[in-house]
């Protein structure tokens, strides 16, 4: 009998971990769990493209798979176009002090 190969000389595999009472059928159980977020469901996934790269962050946010409460949600939002907003008045000051603005 070789390693992989049972009495009747059948040949299995070491994911069938024989003398453990583990099947074929609950082996993908032990590798993935179903109520597993997906990665760009993660909390911090979200924030990090809200930092990174704000409008992919507001989409993800603003998704119903996020469960962030509104409230949340609307300060976020308010707070990043506020920053768009005075990064855009910013620039337009340094174009202006420079004399390159039209």
């Amino acid at each position: 009998m070789g390693i992989f190969k049972d009495e009747n000389g059948r040949s299995y595999g070491d994911w069938s971990h024989r003398g453990q009472g583990r099947t074929r059928e609950n082996a993908n159980d032990i590798v993935t769990d179903g109520d597993e977020k997906k990665w760009y469901d993660q909390t911090f996934w979200i924030i990090f493209f809200l930092v990174v790269l704000w409008p992919v962050g507001l989409v993800l946010m603003w998704r119903s798979a996020c469960t962030w409460h509104v409230a949340v949600k609307v300060v976020v939002t308010i707070v990043l176009i506020g920053v768009v907003i005075l990064s855009y008045q910013m620039s337009q000051a340094v174009l202006a002090a420079q004399g390159t603005l039209s």
